[in-house]
């Protein structure tokens, strides 16, 4: 699979050479060939990204190939590919969270102060140097994207957001030049003085272990080893921090395990932080004085905070309702109603058999 992915390159490269010198026949072939390589590839692999990715390619061959029989060969072949690099698949965007927006979950956010905060507020105090690679695991919607959003805002540091799907770039061969321009990117801001951090959510799309994998993905994953060895090398002092979030971190391959100093749980709620989310998103809501936030706690075992946003903000829904369908003038109280049937509507999104597998996982490689 590697070669055919050689050779599929290596074909469009060649058609694209003779498309900008105006050989339109075999311009045509050449696409032709890497359309029929790209297809086969698209049978062989296991990776969705990857499929995406090809049938995009062929997409674009299949237009160039009209274009060119139409005559309509005034644009430039090519133009999106590596002649022209793509800007690193990163967004510098760092929404307005910060701790107290993150509700509980206090043990992890010792730890990412522990590992963050305090050696790029205070770096003399740190001879021995501090973690730069943290992974944060456990079910979606718990809270990992909130603690890295109040970590960056809590030391003013820039963020880097990886999308982990972007990075297989839609020129193959091109993936791993995408990650390495992200970590140059970051390693240049940091050498200036600037605390950066690095954040890969979904990591497992690239460092999950696979049977079979096409040479794109292999490499990837060795530039994103070889990024992490440079970031989190024994007795780095570079305010350059690496960190990840993972929904199924037991399908992490081993040697990106190992290279994480830092491995922490995100658990779901318990009744009491279930009780605490609930008064932290209704304080700003006008509630009837039948609500009883008590009982809604013991209601949404095995709801994530995100859940539980959702619920307040279905239930907010239903009481608005009366404004405008029955012509309420004034803001609707909301009422233990309103939430029950907001409860009844929305499923609990974690299972005890998938808690059972990450409290196993994190007895097994958890590191706070």
């Amino acid at each position: 699979m590697s070669e055919l992915e050689r050779l599929a390159a290596s074909k469009a490269r060649e058609a694209v050479l003779l498309d900008r010198s105006g050989s339109k026949s075999e311009a045509i072939r050449r696409y032709r060939e890497a359309i029929g390589m790209l297809r086969k590839l698209i049978e062989l692999t296991e990776s969705p990204i990857n499929r995406e990715v090809y049938r995009e390619r062929i997409e674009a061959y299949e237009r160039r190939i009209m274009e060119l029989q139409e005559g309509r060969a005034d644009q430039e072949p090519g133009s999106d590919g590596p002649s022209q690099p793509p800007k690193a698949p990163v967004q510098d965007f760092r929404p307005p969270v910060k701790w107290d927006d993150v509700v509980d979950l206090e043990e992890a956010k010792r730890a990412i102060k522990e590992s963050i905060v305090y050696p790029a507020r205070r770096p003399d105090l740190f001879p021995l140097g501090w973690h730069n690679g943290i992974l944060l695991f456990g079910p979606p919607g718990c809270g990992k994207t909130l603690l890295v959003a109040a970590t960056a805002n809590e030391i003013d540091a820039k963020l880097y957001v990886v999308d982990s799907a972007s990075l297989m770039s839609k020129w193959l061969g091109e993936s791993e030049k995408n990650l390495q321009r992200v970590f140059s990117s970051a390693r240049s801001e940091a050498a200036r003085g600037r605390t950066v951090i690095v954040f890969i959510d979904e990591v497992d799309w690239i460092t999950s272990y696979r049977a079979v994998e096409v040479g794109g993905e292999a490499r990837v994953r060795a530039q994103l080893l070889s990024e992490m060895d440079g970031i989190l090398s024994k007795f780095n002092k570079s305010f350059l921090f690496l960190m990840a979030a993972t929904n199924r971190p037991w399908s992490l391959d081993e040697p990106f395990v190992r290279r994480f100093q830092k491995r922490i749980y995100i658990p779901p709620p318990d009744r009491q932080v279930r009780l605490m989310t609930l008064r932290h998103y209704t304080k700003r809501l006008r509630l009837a004085a039948n609500v009883d936030l008590e009982t809604l706690a013991d209601r949404l075992e095995g709801y994530s905070p995100a859940d539980i946003y959702s619920i307040c903000l279905d239930a907010q829904t239903t009481a608005l309702r009366r404004v405008f369908e029955e012509g309420v003038e004034e803001v609707p109280e909301i009422t233990q109603e309103d939430f029950l049937e907001a409860v009844k509507k929305r499923r609990p999104s974690i299972s005890a058999e998938t808690l059972r597998r990450y409290e196993e996982w994190n007895r097994a490689y958890g590191a706070v």
